[in-house]
Formats: C-alpha cells, structure tokens, sequence
C-alpha cells in the first residue's frame, strides 16, 4: 500500500461504540416506539379492564403479573440489545483489545497482539458512518467498527471517507465533508 494515501488509526472499542440504547438511529427509533406503543396498549387494556380483574379473587396477582410481564417486554425490547453487546465484549475480550487498521486502496491491514491481517476492499460488502464512527459490514452478522474519536485529525477522517468511497462505488453511505 502506498503510505501516502493511506490513513492508520488505533483502535480499542468500548460497548458505547457498537451499541447505545439513546442514541439517535432509525433503529433505536423503531425500538423505541414499539417500547412505548407495547406500553400504551398495556396500559389500556389493564385500566380498562383493572376493575373487573380486582373483583376476582386472585385478581392483584394477575395484575401484578400483567404488569411485570409488560415492563420485562418494554425493556427486553429496548435494553436486550445492549446487553447483548456487553456480554460479547466480556465473552470475546479480543473484541477490546487494542488493534491498529491501516487503510489504503489496496485493502485494510489489521495488526494486533494475536493476529495480523491483511484484507481486500471485496470482503467489505458496505460502508456506513454515522456521526461517532464508520461501519464496515462485511457479512449479516459481522462488522468492522472504528469509532472517529480514535482518529488524530479531522484530515484523516475525510481522507479515510475518499479512500472507502473509491473502494467501494455504490455501496457507500457516508457523511458529507
């Protein structure tokens, strides 16, 4: 790779940089609406309904678990990813441990303590940025994060977006510079 046009960044990811529940995503969007119509039919089915339930006999019991039930599914919903994220970063401590990826025309090289790699713009099937890091997705349930906070300058940043861009025609969606 030609070291002129190539961007090198240090990299150690934190949980907030793969997933944050409140932060703005069309995602997290959808999570949360869902969260919050799930507690609005919750709501009108039980207060509705409330009076009728307390005439029986065990009653509070089936109130209590209704509403038990409808808050584990509103945060299941909304917090079940996040958690996931952290058990992922306890289970697979390589996921936190320092790397630095070195980008050029010619691919990306990834060196760290236990492995070195060197791969091909063609593993990367898209690219996306958001306003924290860049999102190279290589399969459906594989992704390379680099969050912008591990870069030096603003320079390498739109550096590193005309090198994904000319890598990668078409199947881009990054920011403007």
């Amino acid at each position: 790779m030609d070291s002129s046009s190539e961007v090198s960044v240090n990299v150690s990811l934190r949980p907030n940089d793969v997933y944050t529940p409140f932060q703005w995503s069309r995602q997290n969007l959808i999570r949360w609406v869902a969260g919050l119509f799930l507690m609005w039919l919750f709501y009108d089915l039980l207060h509705d309904r409330s009076d009728t339930l307390l005439s029986v006999e065990s009653g509070v019991s089936i109130l209590a678990v209704a509403i038990i039930l409808a808050v584990f599914v509103v945060f299941g919903l909304l917090l079940f990813p996040y958690l996931r994220v952290l058990a992922n970063f306890r289970r697979f401590p390589a996921m936190k441990a320092s790397h630095r990826l070195t980008f050029g025309p010619g691919g990306i090289r990834i060196e760290s303590e236990v492995a070195n790699s060197d791969c091909k713009w063609s593993l990367v099937q898209k690219a996306l940025e958001t306003p924290s890091l860049f999102v190279l997705v290589y399969n459906t349930h594989g992704a390379m994060y680099v969050p912008k906070r591990c870069f030096t300058s603003h320079d390498q940043i739109r550096l590193l977006r005309g090198i994904i861009r000319e890598a990668l025609p078409n199947k881009v969606r990054l920011r403007g510079d």
